[in-house]
């Protein structure tokens, strides 16, 4: 099963999303490449050593898509569409070589249209030592399965 149907979602349900992902310098230059993101404290080894955290960071939107990504399996997958991104937070930074796993929480659904809801999921990823690096909530449009299917 890839993703849920709307009638498959249920308020306070929770998701382990599995398996995790290591992101590697690789990954995160190129998606900052792709996203013109060019702020030296993710290219520039020499600079980020005199940043806060002495070291490159990895770009906020590979966190955030990895994070998507990871739930797909389990909420989105089936998703006619993402309405909106709530409250994204970036609570701890992350580096190159961290192991980002994450959890969603259904937090609410409603009925649109006679074939599909709407459901809301707060997303939260978290590095390999257990600390918080990520939280976000979603609106998806999830499909009625409906008796015939």
């Amino acid at each position: 099963m890839y993703g849920r149907y709307f009638e498959e979602l249920e308020v306070g349900q929770q998701f382990q999303h599995w398996p995790g992902r290591t992101i590697q310098e690789y990954d995160d230059t190129l998606l900052s490449l792709l996203s013109m993101n060019q702020h030296p404290v993710h290219h520039d080894g020499h600079y980020a050593k005199t940043s806060p955290h002495g070291r490159r960071l990895v770009a906020g939107p590979v966190v955030i898509s990895l994070a998507i990504g990871m739930s797909q399996a389990d909420i989105g997958g089936r998703a006619l569409a993402t309405r909106r991104y709530l409250d994204v937070r970036h609570e701890s930074p992350t580096f190159h070589g961290d192991t980002i796993y994450a959890e969603s929480r259904v937090l609410q659904k409603k009925l649109i249209a006679a074939d599909r809801g709407e459901v809301e999921v707060e997303t939260c990823a978290r590095n390999q030592r257990g600390e918080s690096v990520l939280s976000m909530r979603r609106v998806l449009v999830v499909p009625i399965r409906g008796d015939n299917q």
